[in-house]
């Protein structure tokens, strides 16, 4: 089995900006123009505590969990609140359309090519959104097995906010999952970019470092974590063949 993170591993923003940037400015700009001036006040106001708070998670990598709650506590009432789950749906398709570029194919493009010829299993374990990490996935040609990661609440057909429960206990929900479908620890190859994915790497049979983690981490995971480390694409495909059996080619 394969499992990856996905910000900073499979996609390139790090807090899921894409993502709620733009489903808030579509919901901020329908109120404006809409004549609901007083929410487009209330959303102004909540949007920029979120920018002051998305400075503060760049400046503060060590506490981003926390500033990236405050965030969703700022989004959840004047902008998710209400929302029709039908929009969602609208706007995650034309964003995994957006962002397609921004995906990683050094180690996309190997995977894809693996579970054709393998059919391992492929899951993703992330804080962001499932929604749009499924519908940016498959529109790439990889649907994953599962996604475990965070989800809007909804009221029937209407959103009543975004749950972010699963955010430092990554592999606290990975075990959890793996134990239930009788997985092993030590059969994971598990991808991903930074101390919120330190547990997981530690814990698991084949830790490997994504491209985009930083030098410091890249070290950090190699040494705490004996963690893979590929130079480049090919590097990747060898290691992951010789993992999960087949040619790298």
């Amino acid at each position: 089995m394969v499992v990856c993170d996905w910000n900073g591993t499979l996609f390139r923003d790090v807090m899921e900006e894409a993502y709620f940037v733009a489903l808030c400015r579509r919901v901020y700009f329908r109120a404006l123009f809409g004549g609901r001036i007083a929410t487009a006040a209330r959303q102004s106001v909540a949007g920029l505590r979120c920018c002051l708070a998305y400075a503060a998670a760049r400046l503060r990598p060590t506490r981003r969990l926390e500033y990236v709650r405050r965030i969703l506590e700022s989004l959840n009432g004047p902008f998710l609140r209400g929302l029709p789950l039908a929009d969602v749906e609208q706007y995650t398709r034309h964003y995994a359309r957006r962002i397609q570029s921004r995906l990683d194919g050094r180690l996309i493009g190997p995977l894809r090519a693996v579970r054709e010829r393998t059919g391992v299993r492929l899951g993703v374990v992330s804080s962001g959104c499932r929604i749009g990490i499924q519908a940016a996935l498959e529109l790439a040609g990889l649907s994953p097995d599962f996604i475990l990661a965070n989800e809007f609440r909804t009221d029937g057909r209407t959103v009543s906010g975004f749950d972010f429960a699963l955010a430092d206990n990554k592999w606290e929900v990975l075990t959890a999952f793996l134990d239930l479908h009788g997985v092993g620890a030590e059969e994971v190859m598990y991808v991903g970019d930074s101390h919120q994915d330190q547990q997981c790497l530690h814990n698991v049979g084949l830790p490997v470092v994504s491209f985009w983690a930083t030098d410091e981490a890249k070290r950090e995971l190699a040494r705490t974590c004996g963690a893979f480390v590929p130079a480049d694409r090919g590097d990747f495909e060898r290691h992951l063949a010789a993992a999960v059996g087949g040619p790298s080619g």
